[in-house]
């Protein structure tokens, strides 16, 4: 069932027009009739059934809305910006995997400071067409650049749970966190050339966790798509607080068989 972003989820009809309804009538060619899904950034959604197409826009009459939980684990990737089309790939990705917010950060060691408006609304457009293909909740928020002390005190007033990802040797391994994680959670992935010394002591300061995914140095897009995947993964499980990591019997050679090879 195709999946269709609206303004506002509601029950009785809504009218799309403009680019939108050119995509669902010239480019998808769906039809008066068709059954159709359509939600909102907020993740309320519901079943409708298109009941007019015309040249000026389509329309969809909506019999029932589900409103989305609002009390759900929340995850937010505050990342630097990687060039070009690997911050698309980022966005794209991110949004799949559920992310509730992304934050792009202005760092000391940041090579790409995005301005004006152009970018981000290629972003969140980006952000609102991956939400339709994976059938997630909702829209992931993108917000504008925001420099690192700022979204620290921000996240900070949200009562968060704040990570950032490090590779000092001090830092923790993401799978000793993980058993147990925290409703609302803010990752900060740095660039690649790292943290300053003085943004890691602001992370010291604000009593910041540091975790290590690897021991390798990642792309921020990697490093950004890697934590989130692992933490949804996690979250998706029937029981976090009980995850163990094993092998299956048949992967592990017996002694007999190691004699023998």
């Amino acid at each position: 069932m195709r999946r269709i972003l609206v303004p506002k989820a509601i029950v009785g009809r809504i009218d799309l027009a403009g680019p939108q309804a050119h995509h669902l009538r010239d480019v998808l060619r769906l039809a008066a009739g068709a059954v159709v899904e359509v939600f909102d950034q907020t993740g309320a959604g519901g079943r409708g059934r298109i009941v007019s197409v015309t040249h000026d826009g389509i329309s969809v009459e909506v019999d029932e809305i589900t409103r989305a939980g609002a009390d759900g684990p929340r995850l937010t990737i505050a990342a630097a910006v990687p060039k070009a089309a690997r911050a698309d790939w980022m966005i794209e990705k991110l949004s799949e995997l559920g992310v509730d917010a992304l934050v792009p950060l202005s760092t000391r060691r940041s090579v790409v400071f995005p301005q004006g408006s152009a970018k981000l609304d290629r972003w969140r457009r980006l952000a609102a067409e991956s939400a339709e293909q994976s059938a997630r909740t909702g829209v992931m928020r993108i917000e504008p650049l925001t420099e690192l002390p700022v979204i620290i005190e921000q996240a900070k007033s949200t009562g968060s749970a704040l990570w950032h990802l490090s590779l000092d040797e001090q830092a923790v391994p993401i799978f000793q966190l993980i058993s147990a994680l925290p409703g609302a959670l803010t990752v900060f992935v740095g660039p690649e050339g790292g943290w300053s010394t003085e943004e890691a002591d602001a992370f010291r300061a604000a009593q910041i966790v540091p975790v290590r995914l690897t021991r390798t140095i990642l792309r921020v897009e990697t490093a950004a798509v890697a934590a989130a995947a692992i933490i949804q993964a996690v979250r998706a499980l029937p029981s976090a607080s009980a995850l163990t990591l094993t092998l299956p019997a048949a992967t592990i050679p017996s002694d007999n068989a190691r004699k023998s090879s």
